[in-house]
């Protein structure tokens, strides 16, 4: 990033030259506060560059504290904006437009480009409440009813108290989002706390959102004002959608039992081809010796003389053979419909309400071993 145009324009006026400078810029070399601030200042600018917000804002904090210039406020401002400081940087933005009579149309537009970015970013809490009740929010005491203007808050959840006159009290959660104003009413129920918030209105004097092709005196594109604040700095509640096709199934037993089935007919299946190709492999075995012995294919149609018991062998395996590929190609096939039933029964069955889910066991498969049976026992609610 390239230093901000502001930034370098203030370090070309805190070094002495022949140009009206600021007014602390006018000190002597000597002034241990000018050359603190100074030093801070350039120390802030260089965090700023790097994107380091937060070590900026400590950096012209500490700046302005020495040498309070409205060149550093502005800087100071921004540096709270983007560090997520959003309130502390609207009051410095105002701040600057309020008090820096002598700044230039380019910071002013700047100044107001900033403070247009926080109030996108800021929620309000308009407090309805009897006269002389004391309103405190997260912690905070804000005042006494009635408040001149609503509460500005950062966006998200926030805990609103109420004390009346007699002493009775009420706490109310308050959800507002950037931009946005929601209402908190002492003793009002509990909905009225949490209504969906309704926009604020624009304040009196509030800079209108510059061109998007306008560029802010920190080299910052003034578009940046109608950019969505980053999430890090919102906690914006998340409004839950229909759920889609793939979504959990009400009662997803089936799909687990058909899954299941399906696993075990393709398990079967890999087993049984491995099963045909030994036996397989057997029979090429009995065939070799068959003919090493002086014997033919033909020696076994029918079987005579000393090849009785080999071709025996031979036909007993190439049954096997048959009866394991037959076995391999019925399991494989069941497996595979079985698990394409799964992902269908899985798309098309009716979806469980994400706010009252009903709880499905899931299936279980144990084994199970009696005197003349044994095998495996699957068992679930259907």
């Amino acid at each position: 990033m390239k230093t901000p145009r502001l930034a370098a324009a203030l370090l070309i006026a805190l070094a002495p030259c022949t140009l009206i400078p600021p007014a602390f810029a006018q000190a002597t070399a000597d002034d241990p506060m000018t050359a603190m601030a100074r030093a801070r200042f350039k120390e802030g600018v260089e965090f700023y560059d790097k994107g380091q917000y937060e070590q900026a804002r400590a950096s012209f904090l500490q700046a302005y504290a020495l040498k309070k210039h409205p060149a550093v406020l502005l800087n100071l401002a921004w540096s709270c904006l983007k560090s997520g400081h959003v309130i502390e940087g609207k009051k410095y933005f105002e701040q600057f437009l309020a008090e820096s009579k002598d700044a230039t149309d380019k910071q002013k537009a700047d100044a107001s480009d900033g403070l247009t970015q926080a109030r996108a970013k800021l929620g309000r809490i308009e407090v309805q409440a009897a006269a002389g009740t004391d309103v405190t929010v997260d912690g905070d005491r804000v005042g006494t009813a009635p408040l001149a203007d609503a509460i500005v808050v950062e966006a998200g959840a926030h805990t609103v108290k109420f004390k009346g006159p007699d002493g009775t009290t009420d706490t109310q959660s308050v959800s507002v989002l950037g931009g946005q104003r929601a209402v908190a009413k002492f003793g009002a129920p509990p909905s009225a706390a949490t209504a969906a918030p309704t926009p604020a209105p624009k304040e009196a004097g509030s800079p209108a959102a510059p061109p998007a092709a306008e560029t802010s005196s920190r080299g910052a594109p003034a578009e940046e004002a109608t950019r969505p604040a980053e999430a890090k700095h919102q906690n914006i509640p998340v409004v839950e959608s229909s759920p889609g096709p793939f979504a959990k199934p009400a009662n997803p037993v089936p799909a687990y039992i058909l899954g299941g089935v399906g696993l075990v007919g393709i398990g079967t299946g890999i087993v049984m081809y491995f099963q045909k190709q030994s036996a397989q492999s057997n029979a090429d075995n009995v065939a070799s010796q068959i003919i090493a012995n002086g014997g033919s294919s033909a020696s076994c149609s029918p079987p005579s003389g000393k090849f009785v018991a080999a071709c025996s062998a031979y036909n007993s395996d190439l049954n096997d053979v048959n009866m394991d590929a037959t076995v391999a190609n019925i399991a494989a096939g069941v497996g595979l419909a079985a698990l394409a039933g799964a992902v269908i029964y899985w798309v098309v069955a009716p979806k469980e309400d994400s706010g009252s889910a009903a709880l499905h066991p899931l299936p279980v498969l144990t084994p199970a071993i009696g005197h003349s049976s044994g095998g495996l026992s699957l068992s679930g609610q259907f």
